[in-house]
């Protein structure tokens, strides 16, 4: 940071000082804003600030918000980010493709860095905030597979004022074991850990400039973080199985649009662009024979059977 730049910082580090301690977080927000043309002081400030304020402050931060697309196997959500790009490309406000939580994060780092679990949970309002004001959209589209989290100094994974609604895709537990056993040459140990976190071990997925270095805590964590009542209440969530969007293909896509609608999203349901994308893009087949032998269903039955029996998955 040049000298010029560095006077600058630390002249509007003390203005922000001021209005945090006074707790007049509307202009703190305001004041922000203003310095958004300027990338690297913006930054700055926003990661020594942005997510404790967001913490205390209930009110909406910015006029963006954030839909959610959430799935355990980012597999599972493919067609649904595809028809999401395909419908919002008829809206002006909305047209985007939809890209994933954690490639968003690693387009606005300055620098290369490790993101563990802890720092995710400290950092995840400052993530957003900047996404959220990188973007032209009213309503940025992400796909993401981390679970929901509330930690012990209340950091949630997303909050109301960050956040317009989100989807939540099923897929079976049998078919996700299936996969991840597949893709790891089939080898069970390996898939049984990844499925369920059994030795809690953080996975490294590396991007250009960002090592997460987490594991998304297991089928069974994510599928109950995002299925939690408070949460489908407080974020405006909604639950489609992989069987349904398969199966019922029209009118599942159909009832994600309406709940988007009911949500707040400024699109309208039009059932031909739902038609036309349907004709063009089939719809994946819903597996109903699992590559899973007696013995790994026997052990997977005691850690699923209780979600099995609440949804049709």
């Amino acid at each position: 940071m040049s000298f010029l730049n560095k006077f600058k910082y630390h002249y509007h580090v003390k203005n922000v000082d001021t209005l945090i301690k006074q707790e007049k977080y509307d202009e703190f927000f305001d004041y922000l804003e203003n310095l958004n043309h300027y990338k690297n002081i913006f930054y700055e400030i926003s990661l020594k600030y942005i997510s404790n304020s967001i913490k205390v402050y209930n009110k909406d931060v910015t006029n963006k918000k954030i839909i959610w697309i959430n799935s355990f196997l980012r597999d599972d959500c493919k067609y649904l980010n595809s028809f999401i790009t395909y419908y919002s490309q008829n809206y002006e406000s909305l047209a985007q493709n939809v890209n994933s939580y954690k490639s968003e994060i690693d387009l606005l780092v300055t620098k290369k860095e490790d993101i563990n679990f802890n720092v995710l949970v400290n950092h995840s309002y400052f993530f957003q905030w900047m996404i959220l004001n990188n973007t032209k959209c009213k309503f940025k589209f992400l796909e993401n597979d981390i679970p929901f989290f509330s930690s012990e100094n209340n950091y949630n994974f997303t909050k109301q004022n960050l956040s317009q609604a989100y989807i939540i895709i099923l897929n079976n537990p049998y078919e996700v074991y299936s996969k991840i056993k597949k893709s790891n040459n089939n080898q069970q140990e390996i898939a049984r850990n990844i499925f369920l976190n059994l030795d809690q071990r953080a996975n490294d997925e590396l991007y250009k400039n960002v090592n997460f270095k987490f594991s998304n805590k297991g089928w069974r964590v994510h599928t109950e973080s995002w299925t939690d009542a408070n949460v489908i209440d407080s974020l405006r969530g909604k639950i489609i199985s992989k069987k349904e969007l398969c199966n019922n293909t029209f009118e599942t896509l159909s009832s994600v649009i309406l709940h988007l609608i009911q949500s707040g999203a400024q699109m309208e349901l039009n059932y031909n662009l739902i038609e036309k994308f349907i004709e063009s893009n089939e719809p994946p087949k819903y597996q109903e024979i699992f590559d899973i032998s007696n013995k790994e269903k026997k052990f997977l039955n005691k850690h699923v059977d209780d979600i099995l029996t609440t949804f049709d998955i």
